[in-house]
């Protein structure tokens, strides 16, 4: 499958990346997704190794909204040569988001597939990014806890000491949720280049995460955690926002749009131990809006 190109794109252009192994997981997104969009978009679904059932799925989840117009492409092999992953539950497939700057024009928002959207996404689009400023993304709740918190043991300060050698890790980012500029990054062929080199990504210690934030360390606007909140913790997000230099904008009490199930710890895996967790909300949420798909779509559950 290819995707269809727009000399003008809509307002809205959206992206989701999968291989088979999440492509369920990816569909519940999608879905979630289109029940609170507002804005008249491009969905853009990008997947490794999908057969024809697989593509039919995603057209028929799709085809639930109305504003959304369905743009699959089957991620070119070569783009993924040499792409690994840094743990078991990230897919090395996920580095076909690297290529989004060479394959669609204007602003992208860039979505996991293990996240569940919970408001509408259009006002994303209207937030202006500040000179030089490339990407917005989301302090990454894991270090920003470790450097708010001062929960610190030999592990943690090591790998802050590796973050420091490229950047400053008050401003290290979860690359789960993305609004890009790509008409920025294209217009500088040295940033795109290094953006697109998929063994660099995977020689990081967390993969294109690293890569990620080593690329746009002082270019990123720092969104508000609403846009990508771990696991339903934003008000603690914003928090340690608070206490590394976060802004107004940044830490400012909203709704949570996008939750994000990072991790090894699915919800739709239902582990037992997940309902005793301090998660336990977010998983709950979760396994409701799953029951909802699964009776929309029974064929289809993660």
């Amino acid at each position: 499958m290819t995707a269809t190109t727009t000399t003008s794109p809509p307002a809205c252009q959206i992206v989701f990346v999968t291989d088979r192994g999440l492509l369920r997981p990816t569909l519940v997104a999608i879905w979630s997704l289109l029940r609170h969009l507002s804005c008249p978009a491009d969905l853009h679904l990008w997947g490794d190794g999908l057969g024809d059932a697989d593509w039919q799925a995603v057209h028929r989840v799709a085809e639930t909204g109305g504003k959304a117009s369905l743009q699959s492409r089957a991620i070119d092999p070569t783009e993924l040569a040499g792409a690994g992953s840094p743990a078991a539950h990230i897919s090395a497939a996920a580095m076909g988001r690297l290529f989004i700057p060479r394959h669609l024009s204007g602003r992208v928002l860039y979505i996991d597939g293990d996240t569940l959207i919970t408001g509408d996404v259009a006002p994303l689009f209207d937030l202006p990014l500040l000179p030089g400023e490339r990407i917005g993304a989301a302090r990454d709740y894991v270090t920003a806890e470790w450097l708010a918190g001062g929960r610190l043991n030999d592990r943690r300060r090591q790998r802050l000491a590796a973050l420091e050698k490229h950047m400053d890790p008050r401003g290290y980012f979860n690359s789960g949720v993305l609004l890009m500029d790509c008409d920025a990054i294209r217009a500088e062929p040295d940033l795109q280049a290094r953006l697109e080199d998929v063994a660099a990504a995977t020689a990081t210690d967390w993969g294109d995460q690293d890569h990620l934030n080593f690329l746009f360390s002082g270019r990123t606007h720092l969104l508000n955690p609403a846009w990508n909140s771990s696991w339903q913790r934003s008000p603690a997000q914003r928090r340690f926002a608070k206490k590394l230099g976060g802004e107004v904008e940044e830490t400012r009490d909203l709704p949570d749009a996008i939750i994000h199930y990072h991790g090894p710890k699915k919800p739709w895996k239902a582990p037992r131990y997940d309902l005793w967790s301090a998660r336990a909300r977010a998983v709950l949420r979760y396994r409701r809006e799953l029951g909802s798909f699964i009776t929309a779509f029974p064929d289809l559950a993660p």
